[in-house]
């Protein structure tokens, strides 16, 4: 009789830690998957919202502008309205390859940079996108190692996106040869870094016919050269319709993760059942909580003569004489990752750490932006107008 109870004890404990072994879950900074306008029409927004809700997705990059150079807000507009603010919604953009314009595009091409800047990235921003994502932001492969055109193209549009809105993520797909894409691409992880939020390579081990182990070398080497998000995407679903099996999303999500992968990113939907037995173990924790920015000196509505205020009043505040600096407070729950110093709508200084203080160089008038992001990409910032007078 007792050993029949040891017995039963024995089967309950194994039941219940298999029960419990199945249902662990994993945090992850963001899960995030990949869908193509023509899919999200077939399926629909509704049913596509509700399916991503029902396996905790943080976050949807959905293709506005493809390839072929058409565009379309459409589906944006569906996707932000029945998300609801549930799932953020990038805008997924394809940058330099358009074929109404013959295929790859000059990336020195002021004209097509502006075309994408003001008729698609400023319209995304305007309708509500949670974030903006830069596809084929490169040379085909013949850079020949200049990485600047593409820099600039991230800082230019970082300058726009954030001063519309401060709290839309910028992200960019990146290829995944390493030490290679700078010389032939025209990326370089540690510049771009700089001005994108999340540097997202495309890991797809289908297309490069590579183990899951590379997953974890290629994000290895990008954090290492990067301070800015990375997270890798996964290749669930490949060019020929092969939907990757269990065991190999397993490998290639553990791989990313245990070399710094921030989240991770799965291209595309649909998703099979059994992948879904998988990514289901992976959950993101959001950390809502914006960071505390404030502008301490000069004080807003003030005059200040040689450092010292001398008179409040209701206007631009009046800066005679030195110090001509602004010093800012800024605290966080989780840390502050970096603040940003804008004037006139331009990003001028970047601080990763105290104190942060920002010289101010130019006379006149000047609408000065202090924005602060903690380790979540929470965002919070303060703004004042300043008149700024030189005496030597």
């Amino acid at each position: 009789m007792k050993i029949k109870r040891w017995l039963v004890m024995i089967l309950i404990i194994y039941l219940l830690a298999a029960a419990s072994g199945n249902n662990i879950q994993k945090k992850v900074e963001r899960k995030s998957i990949w869908i193509w306008g023509a899919t999200l029409y077939d399926v629909g927004a509704d049913s596509f919202v509700n399916e991503m809700i029902s396996h905790n997705f943080s976050d949807v990059y959905l293709l506005i502008k493809d390839t072929s150079g058409y565009y379309t807000f459409t589906l944006l507009d569906e996707l932000l309205k029945a998300s609801s603010g549930k799932i953020r919604i990038n805008a997924w953009i394809i940058c330099f390859y358009d074929e109404s314009a013959g295929g790859w595009v000059d990336v020195n091409s002021s004209y097509y940079r502006n075309y994408l800047i003001n008729d698609i990235i400023v319209p995304a921003v305007e309708r509500g996108a949670d974030g903006i994502c830069l596809d084929y932001i490169r040379y085909p492969g013949n850079a020949g190692g200049n990485t600047y055109p593409i820099t600039t193209f991230c800082r230019d549009v970082r300058n726009v996106v954030k001063s519309m809105n401060p709290h839309c993520t910028l992200s960019a797909a990146v290829m995944p040869e390493m030490e290679a894409n700078a010389y032939y691409y025209g990326q370089d992880y540690s510049q771009m870094g700089k001005y994108v939020d999340i540097l997202l390579p495309m890991t797809y081990t289908h297309a490069y016919k590579m183990p899951p182990s590379w997953v974890g070398e290629v994000v290895s080497y990008i954090k290492e050269r990067t301070a800015c998000k990375v997270d890798a995407i996964i290749e669930t679903l490949d060019e020929n319709g092969n939907f990757m099996d269990d065991e190999e999303i397993k490998e290639c999500v553990e791989d990313a993760l245990n070399n710094g992968s921030d989240g991770i990113s799965l291209f595309r939907y649909p998703v099979a059942r059994w992948q879904y037995d998988i990514i289901d173990e992976y959950n993101p924790f959001l950390d809502t909580i914006p960071p505390n920015v404030s502008i301490l000196l000069p004080e807003k509505n003030c005059i200040y003569i040689f450092g010292k205020a001398v008179m409040h009043y209701t206007g631009t505040t009046i800066i005679i004489g030195y110090p001509r600096e602004v010093a800012v407070n800024a605290s966080d729950n989780e840390g502050i990752k970096k603040l940003e110093f804008y004037e006139d709508g331009n990003l001028i200084y970047e601080k990763d750490s105290y104190p942060y203080i920002f010289p101010l160089e130019y006379r006149g008038y000047h609408r000065i932006e202090v924005i602060g992001y903690d380790d979540s990409g929470n965002v919070a910032s303060d703004k004042m107008e300043i008149y700024l007078f030189y005496v030597r």
